[in-house]
């Protein structure tokens, strides 16, 4: 037999691990020490005040947490800003533009786009050394309920604000993607399986094809990227910008630090991106389940990838799955569709009892559509994890978090763990098996409208994290009816203990002026025309059911 190769280093230092064989032959890319020591001589020469580091984001890191010019205290902290689930082009986002018919304008950013962008540039302005990066957490595109085309002119807008002149963020842009923007992973690792394939020679063994990336990523410069989005934002503001792909976790940690942050986007966390796993346990149940992340991926990718974020590509079909899922929030609209889909049974069988089956597929579908419904996690508006979320999220950070981490060789003490998907904000923390102290949770919520009133429930936070790898959770909104609910606030911690960065931005961020103000007023005015637009586009489906 010949000997397969381990994964080149030269063609992607991202490292992947393998499913079955973890050959110790393929070490983590790692810079030499006449690399690092070069390097220190020219941050020195530039930067006398800095001292070399290399985390995560190879940045160099000012010797202290703060240093007084003047009379004001200057933060140096912030290292990454952590955004999801902005839904770029879906007809509900906020992010998204849209005309009194509920229809996309891609040509110009929405007010709430806007104003975020303006509360960002006002929070990093005063931060000396380098820009902090942007972690895009999922979901950002809208792959599966809009155009390819849509999506990406909104994200064009998105750059424009950021990136095009006086940029806020560092040219190097993190994405995780989710569940809707998944086909941007797929063709991630299909590239990536090229290269590897390209520099393999001809009389060895292929491995089989990767389902994720290492968690800690060992140096951003030489990673794996996204074509489309790199070009997207090469297009609109420079051809330095770049969008770095990992998948599905991101681990990020500083040098001397015993924190550890960890990145997913959140669809893990629910049974139902989980369902050809389950179908597999039920039909092959003496087949040992899968325990790690790769496992996960592998059995359920293709059904993520079509279902949750290919349909979109669709032509017009792809255009009515988009309106079915519109039409979801409303439950005569759901009882239409399940009985419009229950007939289909009366077009098959004999043509005498046709009639007859078509009438029990309505008797049987609706009552099952309204139960698959009330399990989808956004869909629970009563709290922000129903029990179902609560035990997916203890599994998911029990097995595979663990897991990822133990075989990346970092502890399993002091760990943060962000995630969206929800669209519930909220900060908690939970003791749990195979972590030596509780783990901080931290979901970021999401952009979109769901339903034709608020919920309070539903909203977005804007996820810090300092140069310690320690969060800091700006909860952005949560919706209501009242206008005068809609305040910026800064979320005391899940273990009670503010960071440094949390006490900075007590002292500095005066919420209740603008641009914070004009945000809150923008967003409150926003859901509720969201609010107002969506029976019409309810309409506009019941118009195509019979």
């Amino acid at each position: 037999m010949r000997k397969a190769l381990g994964l080149p280093q030269a063609s992607n230092a991202l490292m992947f691990w393998h499913q079955r064989t973890r050959s110790r032959s393929r070490k983590r890319h790692n810079r030499s020490d006449t690399h690092l020591k070069l390097r220190a001589l020219i941050s020195a020469s530039r930067h006398p005040e800095v001292t070399p580091r290399t985390n995560w984001f190879h940045w160099p890191m000012v010797r202290g947490r703060r240093r007084r010019i003047g009379s004001i205290a200057w933060i140096m902290g912030i290292e990454a800003v952590c955004l999801s689930d902005l839904h770029f082009g879906a007809e509900n986002s906020l992010l998204s533009r849209v005309d009194d018919n509920a229809r996309v304008d891609s040509d110009n950013p929405s007010a709430a786009l806007t104003a975020l962008v303006d509360c960002l540039r006002a929070l990093l302005q005063d931060q000396t050394g380098p820009r902090p990066t942007l972690i895009l957490n999922g979901d950002v595109l809208e792959l599966a309920l809009a155009q390819d085309n849509i999506a990406a002119m909104v994200f064009d807008r998105f750059v424009d604000l950021a990136f095009s002149q006086d940029a806020i963020f560092d040219p190097t842009v993190l994405y995780i993607p989710g569940n809707h923007d998944h086909h941007i992973w797929e063709t991630a690792r299909e590239r990536m399986y090229a290269d590897y394939v390209s520099t393999t020679p001809p009389d060895t063994d292929l491995r089989v094809p990767w389902h994720a990336t290492n968690m800690f990523v060992p140096d951003m410069h030489h990673s794996s990227e996204s074509e489309l989005l790199s070009a997207l934002m090469k297009r609109r503001a420079g051809s330095d910008l770049k969008v770095v792909i990992v998948y599905p976790n991101l681990g990020l940690e500083a040098p001397g630090s015993e924190h550890i942050a960890v990145v997913h986007h959140g669809h893990f966390t629910e049974p139902l991106y989980r369902v050809m796993s389950e179908g597999k346990s039920q039909l092959f149940p003496r087949q040992p389940p899968g325990l790690d992340v790769w496992d996960w991926e592998a059995d359920n990718f293709a059904w993520i990838d079509f279902f949750w974020s290919s349909l979109g590509r669709s032509g017009s079909a792809g255009e009515d799955v988009g309106v079915i899922y519109d039409m979801l929030v409303d439950p005569h609209a759901v009882e239409t569709l399940a009985g419009e889909f229950g007939a289909l049974a009366g077009r098959f069988g004999p043509s005498a009892i046709r009639p007859l089956l078509g009438h029990a597929g309505r008797l049987v579908a609706r009552p099952v559509a309204k139960s698959a419904l009330k399990k989808v996690e956004r869909m629970n508006p009563s709290a922000v994890l129903s029990d179902s979320a609560k035990k997916g999220l203890r599994e998911y950070l029990c097995g595979p978090i663990a897991r990822q981490l133990k075989r990346e060789k970092r502890p399993t003490s002091a760990v943060s763990f962000l995630f969206g998907h929800t669209h519930k904000p909220f900060e908690c923390a939970q003791t749990l098996p195979n972590f030596s102290t509780p783990v901080e949770i931290f979901n970021s919520g999401g952009w979109v409208v769901d339903k034709e009133k608020p919920e309070p429930l539903h909203g977005a936070s804007v996820l810090l994290v300092d140069d310690n790898s320690q969060v800091s959770a700006l909860r952005m909104f949560n919706q209501s009816p009242n206008p005068a609910d809609y305040k910026v606030a800064l979320q005391p911690r899940p273990n009670g203990q503010p960071t440094e960065l949390d006490e900075w931005i007590a002292r500095h961020c005066d919420f209740s002026k603008a641009p914070w103000s004009e945000f809150s007023k923008t967003v409150a005015s926003e859901v509720n025309l969201r609010c107002q637009l969506l029976p019409k586009i309810i309409d506009r489906g019941m118009r195509y059911t019979r």
